[in-house]
């Protein structure tokens, strides 16, 4: 049966790269499109393996924080040029108002007018428009926008700033996670050459080390089980002569309660409620004595039994090895 997954592994890294670069908007980078092409045709990918991604990736830039500084900069270049309007507006009032000034002096020499009573007025000369008091309204108006795109500039600054320290987290996250992808599956793929020997060398020694640290430790093992197997046989005879020695008390114990019934059967009285209760204290301790002694030798044969499965186990390990 041939082995898909190296090619599995290749499509998605492949169509990782190319997530990636879509939804960051690096797909035009010049090195993420010749990564993309050697990937799709797979070729020098030696080449690229000798090479970081950690460095060679390009860095995305942040699309909402920027999108809020350039609102940002659009709000501060209109209140910049506006902040300039209201003196354009009151110096050519100035100019209209003096011009019709000079005209109504001429046509009425006789009245007595200022000059500021006249821009005030207008007197059907100056348009009402020029006349001071709509200048300082519309000053005023125009003022005020001004203040307004100053606060709308600084919003905007100050939300595009905390969207950008998130925004940037999360790219340079996954640009980390992007290189190490690529990392860890163009690391086989690299030209072998002295570095590479020197440090395929270590790891084989490093798992020979480990490998022996755990032969080591599965002889250890095995000596143990070895000795507690020696053990079993004692533990065996230990149990065979508590057993001779238990049966025999039991008889003793038999023959002393037979002896109690029989002297019950010709007592009366106090007496004979001793010698009844004697009688039941030597059945239990009967009745113990014969589970203590099948006691011992069932643990005797159960540890035997458990030492022998042990040493099973520990051989197929070793044939495993």
């Amino acid at each position: 049966m041939v082995n898909t997954e190296p090619e599995l592994l290749h499509q998605e890294i492949s169509q990782t790269l190319v997530n990636w670069a879509a939804n960051n908007g690096v797909e035009s980078d010049h090195i993420v499109q010749s990564l993309m092409q050697d990937l799709a045709g797979e070729e020098n990918l030696a080449i690229w393996a000798g090479m970081d991604p950690f460095e060679y990736l390009p860095q995305p830039h942040p699309t909402l924080g920027s999108s809020m500084f350039s609102w940002a900069k659009t709000a501060a270049n209109i209140r910049n040029v506006l902040v300039f309007v209201p003196v354009a507006i009151t110096w050519e009032a100035v100019s209209k108002a003096t011009v019709a000034f000079a005209k109504f002096v001429e046509t009425n020499n006789a009245t007595t007018v200022n000059f500021l009573e006249f821009w005030q007025n207008g007197y059907d000369v100056l348009d009402k428009f020029w006349t001071i008091g709509n200048v300082a309204s519309l000053d005023f108006v125009i003022i005020l926008g001004v203040i307004a795109l100053s606060l709308i500039s600084t919003f905007f600054n100050t939300r595009g700033s905390a969207i950008n320290k998130g925004e940037i987290a999360q790219i340079e996250a996954e640009r980390l996670e992007m290189a190490l992808a690529l990392k860890m599956y163009l690391y086989s793929m690299r030209e072998i050459d002295k570095t590479n020997v020197k440090e395929g060398i270590a790891s084989s020694v490093s798992a020979l080390l480990a490998a022996t640290s755990t032969l080591a430790k599965t002889k250890q093992l095995s000596g143990v089980v070895r000795e507690l197997e020696d053990g079993v046989p004692a533990i065996n005879e230990f149990g065979n002569r508590v057993g001779k020695e238990s049966e025999k008390l039991v008889k003793q114990v038999a023959v002393l309660s037979a002896s109690l019934s029989d002297i019950n059967s010709s007592i009366t009285g106090e007496l004979r409620d001793a010698v009844n209760s004697a009688t039941v204290g030597l059945d239990l301790a009967n009745e113990g004595l014969a589970s203590s002694t099948q006691s011992i030798r069932t643990n005797s044969l159960a540890a035997e039994n458990e030492i022998k499965s042990l040493q099973s186990l520990i051989k197929k390990a070793n044939r495993g090895r």
